[in-house]
């Protein structure tokens, strides 16, 4: 206690300094419960983080295996696709890229291995776009994975096909650079192994490849086969890239649902009780200032104070340690972890500050705690 009741009568502005006197005298239980505060929520939201990441990781991972990517091709056999009506799906909002695209498996030898027989494929300009490449010209080439280790080539390294087989099939006859090497198996397993160039968007093609927005893959699988026109005679058949069940959860679905979501809640509330253990010792000193005329409304205010200040702190401080820990040991995003601990920091604020709000009203019976004290 810091002294005596003030002459002109007790003001809000004397609970306060009470109470941060209060705390100064009693820095070690204070340091110690901010401290207790602070690594409970630092491992509520490092925990929640790590969950959040592995929920993105995967979902990641199946983008790059082609999660995102829809096939549009005929039902019958030997049908085939308008290449203008697919490359024009780019413009269609939630539409990422569109290309159409063929697979030609051993189609063409290679000038200097005659022994050799590459599979070609070739797409319209947007495959440029799920590649994450510029956009090719006439005499510029991308060579899948495989086929780089396989003849040890690299970006700017220079072949040819035989000239005859090249011109049966309409392929370029010259000397094409690779611009890029990419794993064409994003696009099928037929492509793994191929040679991708780029071809107009006129005539048909095999197959549509449609990259889309996950919001709008429903709406597109069923917009997509009258879009490209289909008739009641050749009907076209919309599948995803990869199989159902490579990631059946719906990403956003299964990161709203996660068990974790609420831990900083959770901590919150604990913090807050943590403090009202300590109030609940420290009742005879309440009974005390009411003893000497501190009003209610004045007690109040110290406790809920004191609270506050070491709550506060702890979960502050408990968020900054909760991030730093899941940047640095399990990789999280820094972004998105920023913006998850200032959630769980705002929640778990509103929580504690409530059960120290809730716990800090009621004054102990005076008389009883005077003679407890």
């Amino acid at each position: 206690m810091s002294g005596e009741i003030p002459r002109n009568g007790w003001r809000a502005r004397h609970s306060v300094a009470e109470a941060v006197a209060n705390l100064r005298g009693s820095g070690f239980l204070a340091v110690t419960v901010i401290a207790v505060v602070a690594v409970m929520v630092a491992a509520a939201v490092a925990v929640d983080l790590a969950a959040a990441h592995k929920i993105v990781a995967a979902e990641d991972s199946y983008l790059a295996s082609g999660g995102d990517l829809l096939i549009a091709r005929p039902t019958s056999d030997g049908g085939v696709i308008d290449a203008a009506a697919c490359a024009s799906l780019s413009g269609v909002e939630g539409v990422r890229t569109a290309f159409a695209l063929d697979v030609q498996t051993g189609a063409v030898g290679i000038v200097g291995r005659p022994e050799t027989r590459q599979t070609v494929v070739t797409a319209t300009s947007g495959v440029a776009a799920l590649l994450g490449i510029e956009p090719l010209h006439a005499d510029q080439a991308v060579v899948s994975t495989l086929i780089a280790d396989r003849w040890q080539w690299s970006t700017g390294s220079r072949f040819q096909f035989e000239p005859d087989a090249a011109s049966d099939l309409n392929l370029p006859q010259g000397v094409l650079t690779t611009a890029a090497v990419a794993d064409l198996g994003l696009i099928s397993e037929g492509a793994s192994t191929g040679v991708l160039l780029t071809r107009t968007e006129t005539g048909t093609a095999q197959t549509c490849y449609v990259q889309v927005a996950a919001a709008y893959k429903d709406d597109l699988m069923e917009a997509i086969p009258a879009l490209l026109g289909e008739t009641s005679t050749e009907a076209i058949q919309v599948a995803e890239r990869l199989p159902a069940g490579g990631f059946a959860q719906d990403p956003a679905h299964e990161f709203d649902a996660r068990s974790t979501r609420w831990i900083g809640a959770a901590a919150g509330a604990i913090a807050g009780l943590l403090w009202a253990v300590v109030g609940w010792t420290r009742r005879g000193r309440a009974a005390l200032y009411a003893s000497i005329g501190v009003p209610w409304s004045g007690g109040i205010l110290i406790r809920w104070t004191e609270g506050l200040i070491v709550v506060g702190a702890g979960i502050l401080w408990g968020a900054v340690l909760g991030l730093g820990a899941a940047v640095t040991w399990w990789g999280a995003d820094p972004a998105l972890g920023a913006t998850m601990a200032m959630q769980h920091l705002c929640v778990a604020l509103a929580t504690g500050f409530i059960v120290v709000v809730l716990t800090g009203v009621p004054r102990p019976p005076t008389l009883a705690m005077l003679k407890a004290r």
